[in-house]
């Protein structure tokens, strides 16, 4: 492996003690040594990288990402907001697929949002069928909580007019009690039932194209929060790092409800290797069906199953009940069976009200957050989100100065996997029409920065070195195209790395 010197560069460590620096050296996939110009050491290297005074980082962290679905979105129709405008504009795109693809076959469409639809709503059974008769369709909300699906695709997961809403979901029916084809809270249920296959060559195929679009970002490390996540998915994405086609390093939460999968088989938190390792198991809550699921007895026993088989829990819980009940949950649990490896995680926590705050000061639990959900929904949250609710929806400051640890994510596909996007919205707390939503809880730059590299770092399991750039840390980093201080923050949209390293090796360069 190459040594390399990264000289005339402005370093971001994210090392408290050398904040700056001026020159990075790498050897044998670490980082031997960091400092300024006039100190480099007098040694042979066999590159120097003049870096002509753009920002060099700490390779970029993405702490909630669902890769597979991510990958897979790739061969999805795009109906989200920039890209379709009405539901008439959804039928064309699905009526054109149709016509090019033999009917039975599934189509799938990715990333609608009924708020910004001219119709003001979400597309039917009715309108799906009549774009594509003869094929079964599927569209997934923009948040991932929902789907629409036409007569036949419903029909082929075994939905009817009789057939009960599952625990954790709802089957949509109009006033006669027919199916409008709209299912909510039913992503699982749907993934078990549909009969689509990808070959393995095709899926890998998606998942190197997802990794090279997150090395142009900056991303070396990934930490996967899917709930289906099983020791098939394991095998998968171990193979496919074999392959070469997962350049990044990645974290892999295994869902709750298949933990026993792992522990059978001898697998403990942190199992694995520096490329992929198994990280907290992932537990949702939600409040769909305006009644906690899973109930709260559920919750307490599924946490400390996880933490008796020595897993700290990263939970999905959006609304303040659902946060409040997950945080009870943790301590109680702690208080049985002692502290967890690490402290457990709220994900996304978006109403993170003073009473929230309190539970997360009291049970040291870290909010691994998506303020990129401000620049996808800002309107819809000012439209739709209770005016005393709304300064609480991701108050980032506030929770910085209170101590609570902070990490941030994409939720891609949810959202766009652009992490320069979620840290503007760190930053500026605007939305894409320009809409700034509580700016007083932005974040400065560099905090912003944290939530992708050491406080990502420290939410899977890795805090130490990982996420700085400092003497014996990993030589995972990323050198932009811009000098970031210097950059005004609408800048951060457009930031991309000119070459992203992974354990020492350039992986990609512009």
């Amino acid at each position: 492996m190459p040594s390399i010197l990264f000289r005339n560069a402005s370093v971001t460590t994210m090392d408290t003690r050398r904040p700056v620096a001026q020159a990075v050296l790498v050897r044998d996939g670490t980082i031997a040594w960091v400092g300024q110009e006039q100190d480099i050491p007098l040694q042979r290297v066999d590159r120097i990288i003049p870096c002509g005074g753009a920002t060099l980082l700490p390779g970029l962290n993405d702490a909630h990402i669902h890769l597979l679905a991510l990958a897979s979105s790739l061969r999805q129709l795009d109906c989200s907001r920039g890209a379709v405008a009405s539901i008439l504009d959804i039928q064309g795109l699905v009526r054109a697929t149709a016509q090019a693809t033999p009917p039975g076959q599934w189509l799938r469409g990715r990333g609608y949002d009924e708020f910004y639809l001219r119709e003001q709503r979400h597309p039917s059974q009715a309108d799906l069928d009549a774009a594509a008769p003869s094929h079964p369709v599927r569209l997934d909300h923009r948040s991932g909580h929902a789907s629409v699906l036409n007569s036949l695709g419903l029909e082929l997961v075994g939905i009817g007019l009789d057939t009960p809403d599952p625990p954790e979901g709802v089957i949509q029916r109009d006033v006669d009690g027919q199916t409008t084809g709209l299912l909510l809270e039913m992503g699982s249920y749907l993934s078990q039932r549909m009969r689509e296959f990808r070959a393995p060559e095709q899926m890998t195929e998606m998942v190197s194209e997802t990794s090279q679009a997150l090395l142009r970002w900056g991303v070396t490390s990934l930490q996967d929060a899917s709930p289906e996540n099983n020791m098939e998915r394991w095998r998968t994405l171990r193979a496919m790092r074999e392959k070469g086609a997962l350049q990044q390093r990645l974290t892999f939460m295994p869902g709750i409800h298949h933990l026993a999968q792992f522990t059978n088989a001898g697998l403990a938190y942190g199992a694995g290797d520096d490329w992929l390792r198994l990280g907290p198991a992932k537990l949702v809550v939600t409040l769909t069906t305006g009644v906690l699921y899973p109930p709260e007895e559920e919750i307490l026993a599924l946490v400390r199953d996880a933490h008796r088989n020595g897993f700290p829990v990263a939970a999905h819980a959006v609304e303040e009940e659902a946060i409040i009940t997950v945080l009870r949950a943790f301590q109680a649990s702690k208080d049985s069976w002692g502290s967890s490896p690490l402290p457990d995680r709220v994900e996304h926590c978006s109403e993170a009200t003073p009473k929230v705050q309190m539970l997360l000061k009291a049970t040291n639990a870290m909010v691994v957050t998506q303020p990129g959900f401000i620049y996808e929904s800002g309107e819809r949250y000012v439209a739709t989100v209770p005016p005393e609710k709304q300064p609480w929806l991701y108050p980032l400051r506030t929770l910085r100065y209170l101590g609570v640890p902070l990490a941030a994510g994409s939720d891609a596909p949810v959202a766009s996997p652009n992490p320069w996007r979620v840290i503007y919205c760190a930053v500026t707390r605007r939305s894409a029409d320009g809409l700034a939503l509580h700016p007083e809880q932005g974040l400065p730059l560099e905090d912003a920065l944290r939530l992708y590299t050491v406080g990502a770092a420290a939410a899977a399991g890795e805090g130490g070195l990982k996420g700085t750039l400092q003497a014996g840390a990993p030589a995972d980093m990323a050198l932009l195209d811009r000098h970031l201080v210097e950059a005004a923050p609408d800048d951060l949209l457009t930031a991309r790395a000119v070459l992203t390293m992974v354990g020492g090796e350039v992986v990609w360069e512009m």
